[in-house]
């Protein structure tokens, strides 16, 4: 069904045009969309006092006051009666005879006033729509002059007026904003149209009168214009705009008073609901505690022990030992053989013993460390494992609660704006506890795979000849990495575009030692790009939170930085002699030569 139109005529007021041209503020007036209205007013008009003005005037140029029309004597002639309805002469009942009565004219001195209670001047409110357009209305203004005669001085289309209004369940039951649900409050716009009239015939000056079938018949020409549906007859009684307004506020407010009251006992209903059940509730609540208190696991069990610090038994020995006191038992094995005098003889033949033995000894020790290192391997999948199991166990418990948990939410979400709160608090705390427990597996499954890792860099280091350097060697180039990765992470949330001098001497050395660690040729760009991927990779997972384009940037330089590097290198080994050369070059020099930055500009002080 289309929207319905009708046109409301009564006198203009006063002033009309200050409402209707926007120059005063009224609450019901968007003016966010006062820009969509349209304006269209004829080239004399000027306001609505101005043409009431003009109405006066036309009125007092057409009618006189009169006075008696006095014959040459002086005194006032006659005239014979007629009947201003049939045109017949009035006849004396008395003596039979036309009647005669006094002759008056008129007295141009004394032009007669326009009546109190004329509306010469009128305004028209017509039910538009918001693609009605101006050539419609044109039109419409059009067809009442040609068919009454009265002519259209301004039209005023308001497309910014309009009211909030809340969504009842008695709107609903009419059949009304059934698409909107209770509660929501949507805006309601008022399209309408104003027509300033001229509602005076100008030949006469006086005010053109319409009947009751014309005015039903303005509303025909009315709704066959705007081509919309034409409105029924009412017998309400009309009332001005701001009555209107009023009475309809206090018919919402009431509605919404009632609506609200409704939904009041209806959560009481609820909440008492609620309480009934409320050791159910209990009893959820406490599996959901338990669900997501701390693991089962003991604390003391989540944290792996160092390699270096892990303890162990011999087999066929009840002593208690160390890495460290293997690889100290070692270095003395070997120490008591280097103490041997030297024979003056047999040289060559007694070098070789030693190095058999040498490494006869060296062979046990890494034996010993590949036995032990799969034992640490071993205790930090249990670890993991136990970890996966126990919080396997808790999500199955989750899972079996999380049906009532629907269930209740529905029930909350039907609650007044207060038990909403208290209820979504209490889901969003066990939701993120269970989130957190989710949170702390994965973290210990990473720790796991990051000893693993760490197991993996050490048994490399033990199958190499001298243990001993090759573990403290290890450390040291550990340490040097964790340290890159550490600056690295810092300058990823700075707003630098570029690596500092200290940051490329960190950084530097850091990818040199991933380098050494992996096994990978320092002196070619790309071993060191590949260290430094390596080295972003690991510092990804502790950067913490930072921007996409942040990170890219990070990744971005210190790829530049490895490509850039220039690295001589007598040998393979970073902090023994030939490595503390590799690393002077990490640093930069005072001289260094100028490079080129990413943006194109030269920068000093690489020293790659």
């Amino acid at each position: 069904m289309g929207k319905k139109t009708s046109i409301h005529i009564c006198a203009a007021k006063y002033g009309a045009e200050k409402h209707n041209r926007r120059e005063k503020e009224m609450k019901h007036v968007h003016s966010e969309y006062s820009h969509l209205n349209k304006t269209w007013e004829s080239s004399d008009f000027k306001s609505v006092a101005d043409e009431i003005r003009k109405a006066k005037e036309r009125y007092s140029s057409k009618h006189f006051c009169r006075k008696a029309k006095l014959g040459e004597d002086g005194k006032q002639l006659t005239i014979p009666a007629i009947d201003s309805k049939t045109g017949n002469p009035i006849v004396d009942p008395a003596t039979g005879l036309q009647k005669m009565v006094p002759a008056w004219e008129p007295d141009l001195s004394k032009p007669k006033k326009l009546p109190k209670n004329a509306e010469p001047i009128r305004e028209g409110v017509a039910v538009i729509t918001e693609s009605t357009t101006m050539e419609q209305m044109h039109e419409l203004a059009s067809v009442i002059r040609q068919r009454f005669g009265i002519e259209t001085k301004a039209i005023y289309a308001h497309l910014d007026e309009g009211h909030e209004h809340v969504v009842t369940d008695k709107n609903h039951e009419k059949g009304k904003y059934l698409d909107v649900p209770e509660g929501k409050t949507i805006m309601i716009w008022n399209y309408h149209a104003h027509y300033i009239f001229d509602w005076t015939d100008h030949n006469t000056g006086q005010s053109i009168n319409l009947n009751r079938h014309d005015m039903s018949e303005l509303q025909d020409m009315l709704a066959n214009t705007f081509k919309m549906e034409r409105g029924k007859k009412s017998d309400k009684k009309w009332r001005d705009a701001h009555t209107y307004k009023a009475e309809q506020e206090a018919i919402r407010a009431k509605e919404v008073a009632e609506f609200t009251e409704r939904k009041k006992a209806e959560s009481k209903q609820i909440i008492e609901a609620i309480k009934e059940n409320s050791d159910k509730l209990t009893k959820l609540q406490k599996a959901i505690d338990d669900l997501l208190s701390a693991t089962s696991v003991p604390e003391e069990s989540l944290d792996a022990v160092p390699f270096a610090e892990m303890t162990f038994t011999m087999k066929g020995s009840d002593e208690v030992k160390t890495v460290q006191d293997l690889v100290d038992d070692a270095l003395r094995r070997i120490n008591k053989d280097i103490s041997t005098p030297i024979p003056l003889l047999k040289r060559e033949e007694w070098q070789k013993e030693r190095n058999a033995k040498a490494k006869e000894i060296v062979t046990i020790l890494q034996k010993q460390l590949l036995s032990v290192s799969k034992l640490h391997k071993k205790q930090i999948n249990n670890v993991g494992k136990q970890m996966y199991l126990d919080a396997k166990q808790k999500v199955a418990l989750a899972a079996k609660t999380e049906e009532e948990n629907v269930r209740l939410k529905q029930r909350i979400s039907q609650l007044d704006e207060n038990a909403i709160a208290r209820e979504k608090g209490r889901t969003a705390t066990a939701e993120r506890k269970a989130l957190e427990q989710a949170t702390r597996a994965n973290r210990e499954e990473q720790r796991a795979n990051k000893a693993e890792e760490r197991l993996s860099m050490i048994e490399r280091f033990v199958r190499q000849a001298g243990a001993s350097e090759a573990f403290d060697r290890w450390a040291h180039l550990t340490a040097i990495v964790d340290r890159a990765i550490a600056a690295f992470n810092a300058w990823a949330h700075n707003t630098a575009s570029i690596f500092s001098r200290d940051d490329e001497c960190v950084i530097g050395q850091g990818i040199i030692a991933k380098c050494q660690l992996e096994g990978l040729n320092p002196v070619s760009e790309a071993d060191r790009k590949t260290a430094a991927n390596n080295i972003a990779e690991v510092a990804e997972k502790t950067v913490g939170s930072i921007s996409q384009f942040m990170w890219d940037t990070a990744v971005l330089r210190i790829g530049q930085l490895a490509s850039e590097m220039k690295v001589s290198m007598g040998g393979q080994s970073v902090g023994g002699s030939n490595g503390r050369s590799a690393q002077r070059d990490a640093c930069p020099s005072k001289n260094a030569d100028e490079l080129t930055n990413w943006d194109g500009t030269k920068k000093k002080g690489l020293g790659w």
